[in-house]
């Protein structure tokens, strides 16, 4: 019982901390480095895979492989050909690797992505004609 309780008091705080990190840096994009690091994460580094755009198909601002640091933060866009007002939904796959906000939106809703955890998993992009994207999530120190 105790160990839920501190365990829950983590989570609090990690989800803070990050809720924080995106007020501060919600205008921009690529991910953030704490400044203690003294390291800087290139734009480059973020959007290795481009999607290709075909009919129905789901597209990424951010590609579909995603390197992101611990409490680094990522803005991205999903928008599915053809289908211009569309709905996409995201489902997390990574057993709280990364937080995704908003979890449903449509081309043009910034999708905030921040790390969270070191390891690697996915998530992935439903879109409303039925096709999805499949967008893997590196996260590292």
């Amino acid at each position: 019982m105790e160990l839920n309780r501190q365990l829950l008091r983590v989570v609090i705080g990690l989800a803070a901390l990050s809720l924080s990190l995106a007020a501060c840096h919600s205008g921009s994009s690529g991910s953030y480095v704490p400044p203690s690091s003294g390291v800087s994460a290139p734009q480059a580094d973020l959007r290795v895979s481009p999607a290709h755009e075909e009919h129905g198909e789901i597209t990424s601002s951010c590609g579909n492989h995603i390197r992101i640091k611990v409490a680094g933060i990522l803005n991205c866009r999903f928008w599915e050909a053809g289908y211009g007002k569309a709905t996409l939904t995201l489902q997390d796959h990574t057993n709280g690797l990364i937080l995704i906000s908003p979890k449903t939106g449509t081309r043009h809703t910034n999708f905030t992505i921040t790390g969270v955890l070191v390891g690697s998993g996915y998530f992935v992009v439903q879109g409303a004609a039925g096709s999805s994207l499949k967008v893997t999530v590196k996260v590292s120190l």
